[in-house]
């Protein structure tokens, strides 16, 4: 699983490096200054790492986690709730 992870994480680096020089080249040829300012550099990391972690959650959605996850934790949920609220013998 490790290398597993290991490999997404490149594939997501790379898709990520990808995209930024698309975005680069684009924004040359309209001739708009291309991440020249602190503001616009902290909004783009931050893009970055929204987009990089959405696709790490999806990513574990599809690998790791069981198809019907949703439904056993709501179940696990229910039953906690029914313990907390049974009444204490005292």
């Amino acid at each position: 699983m490790q290398e597993k992870m290991l490999n997404f994480r490149k594939q997501v680096e790379l898709a990520f490096a990808q995209e930024s020089n698309q975005l680069t080249s684009v924004m040359k040829h309209k001739k708009v200054p291309v991440r020249t300012t602190e503001r616009v550099e902290k909004w783009f990391i931050l893009r970055d790492a929204f987009r990089l972690i959405q696709r790490m959650i999806a990513h574990v959605r599809e690998t790791i986690l069981p198809m019907n996850h949703v439904a056993s934790i709501k179940k696990l949920q229910g039953i906690q709730v029914e313990q907390v609220s049974l009444p204490l013998a005292g």
